[in-house]
């Protein structure tokens, strides 16, 4: 398929907390980890297949998810849950 991104298999399909509350999606997991590889919203965009401004979306509802206000903080979250490692 044309456009398609395979995403790896150390990507969760989701992360999940107790109780089986999804925080983020597959796609934002995925974007979670470009994020802390210190990939640009740019970048990613070109890496997925997808437009900036869906790349942008994806990292703004991350960010809102997590109730952080930046990539450095996200990132910080995700290792402290384990998602992408130091």
């Amino acid at each position: 398929m044309q456009g398609a991104t395979s995403i790896g298999s150390h990507i969760p399909a989701a992360v999940v907390y107790p109780l089986g509350r999804s925080v983020l999606t597959r796609r934002e997991t995925e974007v979670l980890h470009l994020m802390a590889e210190g990939i640009t919203t740019k970048a990613i965009a070109d890496r997925l297949g997808v437009t900036f401004k869906t790349a942008a979306c994806h990292r703004g509802r991350i960010l809102q998810k997590l109730g952080v206000d930046s990539t450095v903080s996200a990132v910080r979250w995700a290792i402290r849950q384990g998602i992408v490692q130091p």
